[in-house]
């Protein structure tokens, strides 16, 4: 019996050979209904695409090169999302199409570079994704340069318009700021994310908006910056707490930082809701079974790991980057009144 081929599902179909090529390719050109026709008969007539021979044929890896950021050997604290997570989510994305994620860990930025620099020459992958992007991030220019698909969870301040996901921090700021002040704190401490990434700088210019907006002074004592960890959370709080003028809220870049917030407060003798509050972004919902649970803005890590994957895909179509970029904003979750109750 003859192997079925792209032309027999073209006859079964009636439609033509380059419009089944593209359905097979999952092509954005190819409408829905019309891919599941394909892959219907696909299925029916018993056809698999010859991934070795497309390869073969067109150069390409079928690949899409996941660039992230793995702990060291020595790094044995908490951070919030790892890695999995995300490469879970793309991976969905990518379940019905040819390609496959292929993870390349890296210690640091540096390394980050380098691999992209080696994927790109050699043509390792078909498509790159990267995290943690920085205001002007040489990475991008990078594939910008060599016309190569990709997509960042992330945005770039400085680099030429490119395809990324990203939390909208700028309103989440916002609104946590203008809630709090609503419900009287004045002293309100930011514990943001090292320095030269775009999330902390966006972070940390709506936070010196909200506060002008409420006819309140900016104070660097009342910021802090670096790896968002349980550690990193508790050395900030003891720190500020013991201020002059001690801050009444905290705001936490992640679920692993108001994690290490509430030791602090216990290292202190702070009461959650009589001295001082605790918000954070929240990724993983973790932060509902803190006791007490927190407020925070959610957004689970699902939703931007399967953006990422389809972003990707149309990115390596050919789709404009332009059309590709998305700010998600995350829901906000009212687990306490946050209103200061000195009688508790």
């Amino acid at each position: 019996m003859q192997r079925p081929t792209i032309k027999t599902i073209a006859q079964e179909t009636g439609l033509s050979i380059a419009t089944v090529s593209k359905a097979l390719k999952h092509s954005p050109q190819v409408r829905p209904e019309t891919r599941a026709i394909v892959f219907d008969a696909a299925e029916r007539i018993g056809y698999e695409l010859n991934l070795h021979g497309v390869q073969l044929r067109t150069g390409k890896t079928f690949q899409v090169a996941a660039i992230m950021t793995a702990p060291g050997p020595k790094q044995d604290e908490w951070e919030g999302v790892e890695y999995a997570q995300l490469l879970s989510g793309i991976s969905w994305a990518l379940e019905e199409s040819p390609y496959r994620v292929a993870l390349f860990a890296v210690r640091d930025f540096k390394e980050s570079l380098a691999t992209i620099k080696q994927i790109v020459s050699l043509k390792k992958a078909d498509g790159i994704i990267i995290s943690g992007t920085r205001a002007d991030d040489p990475r991008i220019r990078v594939m910008q340069e060599a016309d190569f698909p990709f997509v960042t969870y992330g945005m770039s301040i400085e680099n030429e318009p490119h395809a990324y996901v990203d939390a909208d921090n700028q309103q989440m700021i916002r609104v946590s700021m203008a809630r709090l002040v609503a419900r009287g704190h004045r002293r309100i401490a930011l514990l943001n994310p090292v320095e030269q990434l775009t999330y902390g700088i966006v972070r940390l210019n709506s936070y010196r908006q909200a506060l002008d907006t409420a006819g309140l002074p900016y104070d660097p004592a009342l910021v802090a910056h670096g790896r968002l960890t349980p550690a990193f959370g508790r050395e900030n709080v003891i720190a500020m707490s013991q201020l002059a003028d001690p801050p009444t809220a905290y705001i936490c870049a992640n679920e692993a930082t108001a994690l290490g917030a509430f030791s602090g407060f216990h290292a202190r003798g702070l009461v959650h809701g009589r001295d001082a509050v605790i918000n954070a972004t929240d990724d993983l919902n973790v932060s509902q079974y803190f006791a007490p649970p927190i407020t925070t803005f959610y957004l689970p890590i699902g939703e931007p790991s399967a953006l990422l994957g389809k972003f990707i895909l149309r990115r390596m179509e050919g789709e404009s980057p332009e059309a590709l970029q998305t700010l998600l904003m995350p829901d906000l979750i009212e687990r306490c009144d946050d209103r200061l109750r000195p009688e508790r």
